[in-house]
């Protein structure tokens, strides 16, 4: 639910709407993965130009409280305590590799999900929020060029993580085309792992 909130100042008019549906999201009012009114719609719930309802849905992105999906919409999502698992997703077609990085990352309290197939993997990086995307390069039926491709088309910001061998040139310097990546090359080893988690900062947070 998404309701009208009065704001004094015009120049923190933004931040306000985006306080209030912080609020919302927070508490559960507002459902982790529902899906928020059209911009237009909420511009108009509020009272405020569709300028200022877009800065106070970047200002919620920030804060990780939204994701946009390019011609889907806006999604809340639940804020991340600092006790709760990052989630990672693995795009490979050899189990092996899965396993090896499942065990890896479970091992650095991550939580896992995977998929064999870049549509298979599209279809949940739609559907669910990810800190970060190890994927392979070349894989049966489509490469993971084709998932990059949907990142950058549907306005994703997820980190991805390229798993690439040592003859996969040409796709690498095609996938470079469509977004900033992080490289691991074959064979995958834990202290690889382990150096990109902190670099992208897709760690645990140990409690205060």
């Amino acid at each position: 639910m998404v309701s009208r909130t009065e704001t004094n100042s015009p120049g923190l008019r933004y931040v306000s709407i985006a306080d209030d549906l912080q609020k919302q999201i927070e508490s559960g009012e507002v459902s982790d993965g529902e899906r928020l009114p059209s911009q237009h719609e909420m511009a108009k719930l509020y009272g405020v130009s569709l300028t200022t309802l877009r800065s106070a849905v970047d200002l919620l992105e920030q804060r990780g409280l939204v994701r946009s999906a390019h011609g889907l919409g806006t999604f809340a999502q639940a804020p991340v305590s600092a006790d709760t698992a990052p989630q990672v997703l693995i795009v490979d077609d050899d189990q092996q590799v899965i396993d090896l990085l499942t065990a890896i990352l479970e091992g650095e309290e991550i939580t896992v999900a995977s998929a064999t197939t870049a549509a298979e993997g599209i279809t949940k990086l739609e559907s669910s929020s990810f800190h970060a995307v190890f994927l392979d390069l070349i894989m049966p039926g489509g490469s993971g060029v084709e998932l990059l491709k949907a990142v950058e088309q549907n306005g994703m910001k997820t980190p991805v993580v390229l798993i690439t061998g040592a003859a996969d040139t040409a796709l690498i310097n095609e996938a470079m085309e469509h977004g900033p990546i992080t490289l691991i090359r074959k064979p995958v080893r834990v202290k690889q792992v382990r150096q990109v988690l902190e670099v992208l900062g897709v760690q645990k947070q140990a409690k205060a």
